[in-house]
């Protein structure tokens, strides 16, 4: 599946509550607007967003981390989530590729992500 990876913009912000409800976290859609803007606020963390001929299809967050251990950051991914019915087509690749191209922009050598056990899936 084709998707360009891009910035949220508050535009987005229906399918970026879609999206989160998909991750089980409902939100408004004001609510999400207004987080979409939060982070576009934020130097140390980013939110993009897949867009696909069917509209935004998944999103993945990002945040640099100082780290105790290390003089550098990590890059921790916050969020990352596709629509249920976009799953298993590359779209999920393409947000980490992209939260990737985030840390080595950023020059942080580590990405961090976490996924909880009821998530069988993920």
């Amino acid at each position: 599946m084709e998707v360009t990876i891009r910035d949220a913009t508050e535009g987005d912000a229906d399918a970026v509550a879609a999206l989160l409800a998909d991750l089980g976290y409902p939100t408004s859609r004001d609510a999400a607007a207004a987080r979409v803007a939060r982070f576009a606020c934020e130097p140390a963390s980013r939110l993009q967003v897949a867009d696909s001929a069917d509209g935004v299809v998944g999103l993945v967050a990002t945040h640099m981390i100082p780290r105790l251990d290390d003089d550098r950051c990590s890059c921790r991914i916050t969020d990352l989530v596709v629509a249920a019915s976009h799953r298993r087509r590359g779209v999920g690749s393409a947000l980490i590729a992209a939260a990737e191209r985030e840390a080595r922009r950023s020059g942080v050598p580590r990405l961090d992500l976490s996924s909880g056990e009821w998530r069988e899936d993920a």
